[in-house]
């Protein structure tokens, strides 16, 4: 069963630095070296809308910037029914996942799951 973050174990990450951080500008350097990136959320998030999250991974400096704005969302598949729309090229993913808010493997948990596959 699914349940909301311990607050308590969560602090104490936070007291260790260990935060958020924005890994943005790291992006284009794992993308230069091979590693795969997917970018997701939910079409229902109010913190992070979808729309905001995908101007950026568009606008995103990298080598292959072009490429990736040149291609369009298709349809993505899970469980055997539409449940989102993925853009993707060069190793770089952006996904919006239906019906799903902020925490996107509460709401779509197959989905969630079927996004790492």
């Amino acid at each position: 069963k699914w349940s909301d973050c311990n607050h308590v174990v969560a602090l104490g990450f936070e007291l260790s630095g260990d935060w958020m951080q924005s890994y943005e500008k790291k992006l284009p350097d794992q993308l230069g070296d091979g590693v795969r990136v997917l970018i997701y959320a939910g079409d229902q998030d109010y913190i992070c809308n979808w729309l905001g999250n995908q101007a950026w991974a568009q606008a995103m400096p990298w080598p292959h910037r072009a490429d990736f704005a040149a291609t369009s969302p298709v349809p993505w598949m899970a469980g055997g029914k539409q449940a989102g729309t993925l853009q993707s090229s060069h190793g770089f993913s952006f996904l919006r996942v239906y019906d799903a808010g902020h925490m996107v493997p509460r709401d779509q948990p197959a989905n969630a799951l079927a996004m790492l596959q």
